[in-house]
């Protein structure tokens, strides 16, 4: 049954961002990764969440962006 997922806004997209999880695993030592995540250097976060937001000397990856629509990719490539 859908719904509700419990939990932390991490443990509700977790299971989602694993496909990323794994290329950053693949790029970067796996060690370093939770320590760059808490310093901020790097940043997962929903594309629902990117609005309104200004990200400069930022690289931003969108991973499955076939699935966006043309508002969304718009407001992607416009952060």
């Amino acid at each position: 049954r859908l719904g509700f997922l419990p939990g932390t806004l991490f443990d509700k997209i977790d299971p989602y961002l694993r496909p990323l999880y794994d290329a950053l695993h693949d790029m970067l030592d796996p060690d370093s990764i939770p320590r760059l995540m808490a310093a901020g250097t790097i940043e997962v976060a929903p594309l629902a969440y990117m609005r309104g937001r200004t990200l400069n000397d930022a690289f931003i990856i969108l991973d499955e962006a076939q699935n966006t629509s043309a508002e969304q990719m718009k407001m992607f490539l416009t952060r």
